[in-house]
């Protein structure tokens, strides 16, 4: 029973990540209406990593000894909003009481623009 429970949670989160991911699953940020949207999320990211992520990532986001390099991370925006809501157990606190859904995207437009240079 208690396997079943677990097949059926992972297949939950990773068939749900697929779904609702599915239009972020390239390493390009999600769509904006404009560069001057593009601009003002992407500062608005760096505020919020500079406030709530740079103690373990470091301010350019290189890793530390603490947490790893977000720059060269290779991962869906469905599963950056996943980690950043709900941490990691033992390694990462949870933002989601802290973050708002907007806060969040505002973060992983941030960690694209690092990406893109």
């Amino acid at each position: 029973m208690s396997a079943a429970s677990v097949l059926m949670l992972g297949a939950g989160f990773w068939g749900g990540e697929m779904l609702l991911g599915a239009e972020t699953k390239s390493d390009s940020a999600p769509a904006l209406t404009s560069a001057a949207d593009e601009k003002t999320l992407v500062a608005r990211g760096h505020d919020l990593f500079l406030m709530n992520c740079a103690h373990c990532h470091g301010d350019d986001a290189r890793g530390t000894d603490e947490a790893p390099n977000l720059v060269t991370r290779r991962v869906s925006n469905a599963r950056i909003a996943f980690v950043i809501k709900n941490g990691i157990k033992g390694e990462m606190p949870r933002f989601n009481q802290k973050l708002h859904d907007e806060d969040v995207q505002a973060l992983v437009h941030f960690l694209h623009s690092l990406k893109r240079g």
